[in-house]
């Protein structure tokens, strides 16, 4: 396949200013709005889009601040396959691969967005056409962004390497060698539909790849299927994002994500902190509100139970994160903390900052679900084990051992619980073999409740699965994870 330049290109096609180093075309190529009836779905004759040299990869992108990253090149923990069950592709040297295990989702599922991804073609060729180096990327399970080798290699138009699949093929083909990586940066605007079920207006999307504008602000026709151009039907604001397994060994890695919504539609979380110095509630606040806040949360921190006084803000809240053991609350505190999450505002915590918090406080024991009652030995060594691998607070994770109090706790039945212990001897002989509770989530009213007796000081977060347990129990309940 003759490669064209990029200055030829543009005197050829008139397309506007065009450089390297990810500079975009300034016009819409007009084949992007020509009614779809003028070509067949797969249409052999349709034209393939003039090729171009995008020059070398860069290395990889990093994120901006306000991106949440998916797969940052070490552990699959924030995907699924397809029954959400852990994913199970290879990870190896920075990139996960395809390997015929099936297609991957992400755990946290998203609307409107701005999609990074990285990706490689197998170095070693193998097929024609569809069968070299494809697979795809769908937000929301449902559009496609085709991925495929074509350099040197023709395929159908609507379907080759960055086509909206079955529906757009891109501007131009910007395909790299096989091996090397590229890049795909999507703006993606989900579907509307009206209370009935109807649409109000279409999917868009605008992509660029490698650097060059491939889709200007297409609006799709519907769902993105192979031999199929179906209309849309009603589905959720929300949905995770896909990567396909089609049998070939493609990697991909640096995937971020910026959720478009989230900036227009900020939640409130309150952090209440006090009691207790012990278990460093001001340094475990400093490791969660300035992430909570890259996950586009309006935050703000209080040092005092007399936030929960104060009503219009209490039930203007979406979260509240409580790091508060011992002490006491007032009859009026306390009322006005179970109101607001009886009525919907969620609540998450751990260890004694929200099970070990007002000992004299029946009900506010119900609200969270249990009680401490000890540590046998103090500080040890003890395993978690994760006991619901399905769900999205503990999906993707495996055991994993602490060394820390390990909480022997009264808890209440109706917990949803998602991680366990067990006891040893060692330190009480009559609790041999006992089964606790260490994570649960469970409702209060209309509100979410999340709890994890991890997190004794700030240094226990250090342990990567308890830090992640953490991190999506404190989005369950505030309902950014479905």
């Amino acid at each position: 396949m003759k490669r064209t330049s990029l200055l030829s290109l543009c005197l050829i096609f008139g397309l506007g200013h065009l450089t390297f180093g990810g500079d975009l075309f300034q016009e819409k190529n007009s084949n992007q709005t020509d009614p779809l009836k003028k070509w067949a779905i797969h249409d052999p004759d349709r034209p393939n889009p003039p090729v171009v040299n995008p020059g070398p990869a860069k290395p990889p992108a990093p994120p901006p601040p306000d991106a949440a990253v998916l797969f940052n090149g070490t552990d699959l923990s924030l995907w699924t396959n397809g029954k959400g069950g852990p994913a199970a592709w290879t990870v190896e040297n920075g990139y996960m691969e395809v390997n015929k295990t099936g297609s991957i989702r992400t755990v946290q599922e998203f609307g409107d967005c701005r999609l990074h991804v990285e990706w490689a073609a197998p170095i070693q060729v193998s097929g024609k056409s569809q069968e070299r180096g494809n697979s795809g990327v769908f937000l929301m399970g449902k559009y496609e962004i085709q991925v495929l080798d074509c350099y040197d290699n023709t395929s159908y138009a609507d379907g080759m390497t960055a086509a909206v699949y079955g529906q757009f093929p891109p501007l131009v083909n910007a395909s790299r060698p096989p091996g090397e990586w590229q890049t795909y940066d999507i703006t993606f605007t989900r579907p509307r539909f009206d209370a009935n079920g109807d649409l109000i207006h279409s999917a868009v999307m605008t992509v660029t790849h490698n650097g060059i504008l491939v889709h200007d602000q297409v609006e799709l026709t519907g769902p993105t299927e192979h031999k199929k151009r179906p209309p849309y039907t009603k589905h959720p604001d929300r949905l995770p994002l896909m990567l396909q397994d089609h049998g070939n060994p493609v990697r991909f890695r640096n995937i971020w994500i910026q959720d478009l919504e989230a900036e227009t539609q900020k939640k409130r979380a309150l952090f209440v902190w006090g009691g207790w110095e012990g278990h460093e509630p001001k340094k475990c606040v400093d490791i969660f509100a300035p992430w909570l806040k890259e996950q586009g949360f309006e935050v703000e921190i209080s040092d005092t139970l007399d936030s929960y006084l104060d009503k219009e803000k209490m039930n203007s809240l979406d979260l509240i994160v409580q790091v508060y053991t011992m002490a006491q609350i007032t009859p009026a505190q306390e009322r006005g903390l179970l109101a607001a999450v009886q009525n919907g505002v969620g609540i998450a915590g751990w260890h004694g900052g929200l099970a070990d918090s007002f000992r004299n406080n029946t009900d506010y024991q119900f609200m969270v679900g249990g009680q401490w009652v000890a540590h046998p030995g103090g500080v040890i060594d003890y395993e978690v084990n994760i006991i619901d691998h399905n769900d999205p607070i503990t999906v993707g994770l495996t055991d994993f051992k602490m060394h820390s109090e390990q909480y022997y706790m009264h808890t209440d039945p109706i917990n949803e619980v998602l991680a366990t212990t067990t006891f040893s001897e060692n330190h009480a002989p009559w609790i041999e073999g006992v089964v606790m509770p260490v994570v649960w989530k469970k409702m209060y009213g209309k509100g979410r409740v999340f709890y994890t007796s991890l997190g004794h000081v700030a240094k226990d977060f250090d342990v990567p699965q308890a830090l992640e347990i953490t991190k999506r129990g404190i989005l369950w309940a505030a309902g950014s994870l479905k």
